[in-house]
This record gives structure tokens, sequence and C-alpha cells, in this order.
């Protein structure tokens, strides 16, 4: 019974994901600045930063406006927008928004982002890490400057749980308000956006490759290697949940892992290889 067993348990992991990270970088560069973004990573693509609304400054190397609104809450028709768009068949997770805000002494102290996910409906999770004096989360998931500063500061981080194997492009728009005078400047620079893309298709497994990356494809509590690879193991949300380097003959435990389906990846000569897993 063991015997088949295994067999059934791998052949219901034969429609399974390949989940590759990615990280989208803009730094907005010179003057004027530049809005594109850089992605490191394959099968997803990312827009220019735009803006609707706001009034573009002749500031360069961050995304600089002036004119928010000097109400409490967000003037819906006034944001910046940046869109992440998976390849056709993959599904896109995204883990991360981090960013640097910075104000002029009269500029919005209050700014929240928000997915097409919902509609730009509710505030994305926010938080300071790390801690910065200067920023605070207050209400729901607005982040605040603490003091008038005219500084920039680092640590505004966003976390969108809703948006997880997305197969559609999605969007996040920013709003600035309660500004102090509507020419009082504010901006964002050096966002990066981090995620994941998981094809729908499949993984189709080679189990003749010559590597035998991975020889017990149901695991216990160790995975052993038969290669040496930087190894990261996904589960079936596209989330990297074990980042190792491993050498032939190698265990590695994965006793604390929830039991279920995972895809392991590698890099093994040069060349990425990929096999599912069934945890018990």
């Amino acid at each position: 019974m063991k015997k088949i067993f295994t067999i059934l348990g791998i052949a219901a992991l034969s429609v399974g994901i390949n989940a590759q990270a990615f990280t989208a970088t803009y730094d907005f560069a010179g003057t004027p600045f530049d809005p594109s973004g850089v992605v490191v990573g394959s099968n997803v693509t990312v827009s220019n930063f735009t803006n609707t609304g706001y009034a573009t400054t002749t500031t360069g190397n961050r995304f600089a406006h002036s004119d928010a609104p000097l109400t409490t809450t967000p003037d819906l028709s006034k944001y910046f927008e940046v869109t992440v768009t998976p390849a056709a068949n993959y599904t896109l997770t995204v883990s991360t928004i981090t960013f640097r805000s910075q104000r002029s002494g009269t500029g919005p102290r209050t700014y929240v982002v928000r997915s097409s996910a919902d509609g730009y409906a509710a505030n994305l999770p926010a938080s300071i890490n790390p801690a910065n004096a200067e920023l605070e989360v207050i209400g729901t998931n607005e982040f605040h400057f603490v003091n008038d500063i005219s500084a920039g500061q680092n640590g505004n981080t966003v976390t969108p749980t809703n948006i997880v194997n997305q197969a559609s492009p999605v969007s996040f728009r920013f709003y600035f308000y309660e500004a102090e005078a509507t020419g009082g400047t504010f901006s964002v620079d050096d966002v990066i956006i981090t995620g994941t893309v998981t094809s729908s298709l499949g993984v189709v497994e080679n189990f003749s490759t010559k590597y035998n990356f991975v020889r017990n494809t149901l695991v216990t509590e160790d995975i052993n290697f038969g290669a040496k690879a930087d190894v990261k193991i996904y589960n079936m949300n596209g989330q990297v949940v074990r980042t190792a380097k491993v050498s032939e003959n190698n265990n590695m435990n994965v006793s604390d892992l929830q039991p279920g389906a995972y895809i392991v990846t590698g890099i093994v000569n040069g060349q990425p290889v990929s096999q599912k897993i069934l945890k018990k």
C-alpha cells in the first residue's frame, strides 16, 4: 500500500505551480524624474508611475507633486497609480510595497494606498518597517507624518494580503491628503514592489532529469537532494516558505511545514530545476 500511495500522491501533483519571485523598483532618477520601473524576474511587467489630479513639480530624483487636498479624507480624483501585470497563463501575488515619502512644510500629512482588487475601496494594510519616529499609522491603515519635517522618510510598508493569484493586472493608487496649503509639495521615492507570478498551466515533472534534484517527493520530515543547489520552496499560494543552500546527498528538515503540496525550485549547474513534493 505504501508504494501505491506514493505513486498516487505524485500523480495528484501533476498539475501544480511554478512560482517565480519578482521585484520591481522605481528610483525616479533624473530631472525631470524617470517614471519607469525596473523588473528583476520574468513573466511580469509594470507600468510607469502616473499622476492624476495633482500638479507635477520640477523636482528631480523623486515622484514629486503639489495640490493635495486640505481635507482629512482622500479626494478620489487625485492619486498616483502604478499597474502590475502577469504574463498570459500566469497569476500574480504581491507580497509587499515599500517606499520613501517626503513633504514640504505645508505638504500633506496623511496618505494611503489602495488597489483595484476591491475597486479602490479599502486602505491596504500599512505599517512602518523599520520603525521611524517621524512616521506612524493612524485610523484604518493611514500613513501619517508625526512632525512638520521636510526630509524624506523611509519605512512605509504596505502588505496587500488580498492580491493573491490574480490573473488580471492589478493597479495600486497612492492618495495624499490633509495638506496644510495647496502649494505644499509631496513625493514618493525608492518604491519597491515584491511578489511572485505563478504558472496556471502547471509544471510537467521530468522524472528522468539527470540531476535527480529531489530524491523523495513524498516527504515526512526531510527532503533529500541529489545535487548541490540554491533552493527555494513555494507553497500553493506562490509564497516562499523556505530558502537554503544544499549539497549533494544533503537533507533539509521541513518538519515544521504544514502538510500539503509544495514546489521545490533550484539552480543546478546554472539550469533552473523544479519538482513537486507532498509533505505528510
